[in-house]
């Protein structure tokens, strides 16, 4: 039987465009009304995910819920926390910042409405994107006011995708048993804790709301929803996930430009 449905957001529940597409809101909703529980699963902050569990009325039912910041936050259908875990200090900040150094990666740290980026690699992927923050550019973190490290939401790395393929082994070898790194586009890496992940949150989402795991089914793309699909009873990688991710799914569905999931869950669910 089915009693949750989690999925990541960009590039699983939302198209290209950053919408949910008629079909598969259309879709969530009505499950929703069945006593199915709808949770978005994302490396973005409650405000962001939110506006889209608007548009699927999560609020309207008390099972339902976000998991945010990649597993860092867990909260209800209305947006109230029912878990936090320790954000990356700024102790680690600096170590994470001597490998973006080491790699020539540029590095973003995200805060409440504010983000500083550190231009190591020079890529200029960054240039046009994140008109919601207020974006800061500084050559060290020092720069950076620490009083602001209270509400350090998250770091990321970017590079170009054929740069990252090459030093993406020798990273995690260096980052192994101090902190979790996953790959969530081809030029963007996201840093958290060692050992948060989106399926450790799913887990403890599931016993919060006392629903078995084998109960649930996960859909995603990338490397950072690699945990969450094994976890979940039934793990769905999208047409468009990356490759490693497919592998390791139960099964595949269909592109999110295209109701993916949508038609996925009609197919299985009715």
């Amino acid at each position: 039987m089915l009693k949750l449905i989690a999925m990541d957001m960009d590039g699983t529940l939302l198209n290209d465009c950053q919408q949910i597409t008629p079909y598969t809101q259309k879709k969530l909703i009505s499950l929703q009304e069945q006593g199915v529980a709808v949770v978005l699963a994302s490396g973005r902050d409650i405000q962001s995910l939110k506006e889209y569990g608007d548009i699927l009325h999560l609020s309207d039912y008390p099972q339902s819920g976000y998991i945010c910041l990649n597993g860092l936050m867990i909260c209800d259908s209305l947006g109230d926390i029912l878990y936090t875990h320790n954000k990356l200090t700024y102790e680690e900040s600096l170590i994470l910042e001597d490998l973006a150094h080491q790699y020539q990666l540029d590095m973003i740290l995200f805060f409440e409405k504010t983000m500083f980026v550190i231009k190591y690699g020079n890529t200029g992927i960054i240039e046009h994107h994140f008109k919601a923050f207020q974006k800061y550019m500084v050559h060290h973190i020092q720069e950076i006011p620490q009083h602001y490290f209270q509400n350090l939401k998250k770091i990321a790395f970017i590079q170009k995708e054929e740069v990252l393929n090459q030093i993406i082994p020798s990273l995690q070898n260096e980052v192994k048993n101090q902190f979790d790194m996953c790959r969530v586009d081809v030029d963007w890496i996201e840093m958290n804790p060692y050992g948060i992940h989106k399926g450790f949150a799913l887990k403890q989402y599931a016993h919060i709301k006392n629903i078995p795991l084998e109960e649930i089914i996960a859909f995603g793309n990338g490397e950072n929803d690699i945990e969450m699909l094994k976890i979940a009873g039934k793990g769905i990688a999208m047409e468009n996930s990356f490759e490693n991710v497919q592998k390791i799914a139960d099964d595949i569905c269909g592109n999110c430009n295209d109701d993916g999931i949508g038609q996925y869950l009609t197919e299985k669910y009715g």
